[in-house]
């Protein structure tokens, strides 16, 4: 039980479907409701699907790829930083798709991100497939009522209110990206 009380807390905390609020309201406010549910499922599903491709071919994939972790949080902070870019100046608001917002960048990188992706190996490590898998599948479970119930939570800010907050929070997913590649950066140093 210890184990599994871990390996859900850890994976919670690095997927942070609470943090997401906000990205995926601001992405989703011009939507209709059922294209919302739509660009929800459609993130969901996409990263409990990259979950379960980590869970099981990670470090395979990142041995024949000749990948490091350093690169792949560089790729994801960039990413983050092109997309925050063109959401503050408004390009994307007209040119971008619901599906593509669903997967890029809400399923990837802020959903299924770098330190989600880890944990889930770290969690296979130390806890084993089967814990790791369960508290996958609870935790993209909580994430996907946690941002459906979100919509409400934003309803009294309004259209003008999302408009501002989008300039704001696309400040912080350029300093998340800049995170990203600043500790990819960081790590390929060290070593």
């Amino acid at each position: 039980m210890e184990k599994f009380v871990a390996s859900f807390l850890y994976l919670f905390i690095t997927l942070d479907a609470v943090g997401s609020i906000p990205f995926y309201v601001s992405y989703t406010y011009r939507f209709t409701k059922e294209k919302q549910s739509r660009i929800l499922f459609i993130s969901i599903s996409v990263c409990f699907i990259i979950g379960i491709l980590f869970l099981y071919f990670g470090e395979f994939l990142f041995k024949i790829l000749k990948i490091s972790f350093s690169d792949f949080l560089i790729a994801s902070g960039i990413i983050l930083l092109i997309f925050s870019v063109t959401e503050f100046i408004g390009v994307s608001q007209f040119k971008v798709e619901e599906e593509e917002i669903a997967i890029v960048p809400l399923a990837i990188p802020l959903l299924a991100g770098p330190a989600f992706l880890t944990t889930i190996l770290i969690s296979k490590k130390f806890y084993g497939v089967q814990i790791t898998l369960i508290c996958l599948f609870l935790n993209i479970t909580f994430a996907y009522f946690i941002l459906f119930y979100s919509q409400k939570l934003f309803q009294t800010i309004g259209k003008i209110g999302i408009k501002g907050l989008i300039k704001i929070l696309s400040l912080f997913l350029a300093a998340l990206g800049i995170k990203f590649i600043r500790e990819g950066i960081e790590q390929i140093i060290k070593y």
